[in-house]
């Protein structure tokens, strides 16, 4: 896979966060994912207690990413025919009434497996939304030379957020229950709302065609069967994603069941993912330098596979935490070294849209392979197979 990012000029990694407009994005956006993660944790949780079956634990983290399947080309039409700024802070009031709805639930003791089901499946049309649009806008916040700096910061934050979240969420949880947890995560979203109404996006000539949703859907589906380079990336991130998506389903039941831990526990190996991406990220650069695009991905893919068998394998509490600092490191090296390539593939009339299937193959694999580790005839052991067929992201 060639790695378009190079031909741009050089900038510092951190050269993004000099410009205001992207900064103060960039910070209410880690708040807010800070508070989407405590709020994953909560629900996570929350149906182990309800239920035991590993299905209905594996159908709560599919339900979150099906929608981003179903219904991420037509956002990415959105975000390329409407004002990105005015949907963002309409997904975001959406994502939020979510939120105060499982607060209301969780509080009065009405929540069932059913209803968290629902409410993810409706957080997840949000994050459907949301993604491209969100993508699609930082070409308009940065200059193309620090573009690449740019992406790699929006995934330091999410994983800055991933580090704190979790263990803040799972905290929270143990000590004061999943509504003051949902609470919090409403709160977080009054942040980015603010921050999204403070920034005055200027009247771009892209968005102003007369292009409708029809032919504006069409164009983006021709696009990307039309972009070789785009299916290099299409490709590795459905068979990376697929078999990675084992530790996402399972770490529920993993961290009750095999390690003997509690929701803190949990929140803290979810936490431990947060900070080996961080980790991760520092690093790129230096190791882009050294492997190129196709290299990282091999790493990212061995390493991944070995954290996953060593889960599977049952290890001593003290060492799963390592473990998971291992996969966040390879997840936001192939999660970042896919977006970038991405990103710096596509023309900007068509972005968002063309993105939109990048997330429609990413949350397809993720949702797929959720529910087929979920539902597996050996529940718990499926990690096991990562190792095998993780390699397969080569």
């Amino acid at each position: 896979m060639s790695d378009p990012t190079k031909a741009a000029p050089p900038a510092g990694s951190f050269a993004s966060l000099r410009r205001p407009v992207f900064a103060v994005l960039w910070v209410a956006t880690v708040l807010g994912n800070t508070g989407s993660f405590m709020r994953d944790v909560a629900s996570a949780w929350l149906v182990t207690d309800l239920s035991a079956s590993p299905a209905a634990v594996a159908a709560v983290q599919a339900a979150g990413m099906l929608p981003v399947f179903l219904l991420a080309i037509p956002a990415g039409v959105l975000s390329d025919i409407l004002d990105r700024r005015k949907l963002l802070i309409v997904i975001q009031i959406l994502l939020g009434c979510v939120s105060a709805i499982l607060v209301v639930l969780s509080a009065t003791g009405l929540i069932t497996v059913s209803s968290l089901i629902m409410l993810t499946f409706v957080g997840g049309i949000g994050a459907a939304l949301m993604g491209p649009t969100w993508q699609s806008i930082v070409p308009e916040l940065v200059p193309r030379g620090e573009l690449r700096g740019a992406v790699a910061l929006n995934s330091l934050g999410v994983n800055i957020a991933r580090s704190i979240g979790p263990a803040a969420g799972g905290l929270l949880l143990a000590a004061f229950g999943a509504a003051v947890t949902y609470g919090v995560d409403v709160a977080s979203y009054v942040v980015v709302i603010a921050a999204l109404v403070w920034w005055k996006r200027p009247a771009a000539r892209e968005d102003e065609p007369g292009e409708q949703f029809g032919g504006a859907f069409r164009a983006g589906l021709r696009y990307a069967r039309s972009s070789r380079e785009l299916h290099v990336v299409l490709l590795r991130a459905a068979v990376f994603f697929a078999f990675a998506s084992a530790v996402w389903a399972l770490l529920p039941l993993v961290t009750r069941q095999i390690l003997g831990g509690d929701a803190a526990f949990y929140g803290i190996l979810l936490g431990c993912v947060g900070i080996g991406a961080i980790a991760g990220a520092l690093l790129l650069p230096r190791l882009r330098e050294r492997l190129g695009a196709d290299g990282l991905m091999l790493a990212a893919a061995i390493a991944t596979a070995c954290a996953a068998a060593a889960l599977a394998a049952g290890p001593p509490k003290w060492i799963s935490p390592l473990i998971l600092l291992v996969m966040g490191a390879a997840w936001i090296i192939a999660l970042t070294t896919l977006n970038a390539t991405a990103q710096a593939i596509l023309p900007n009339w068509v972005r968002g849209r063309a993105l939109a299937v990048y997330l429609t193959v990413f949350n397809g694999a993720m949702a797929a392979g959720s529910l087929g580790w979920g539902c597996g005839p050996l529940a718990l052991q499926p990690l096991a197979g990562a190792l095998a067929c993780g390699a397969g992201g080569r």
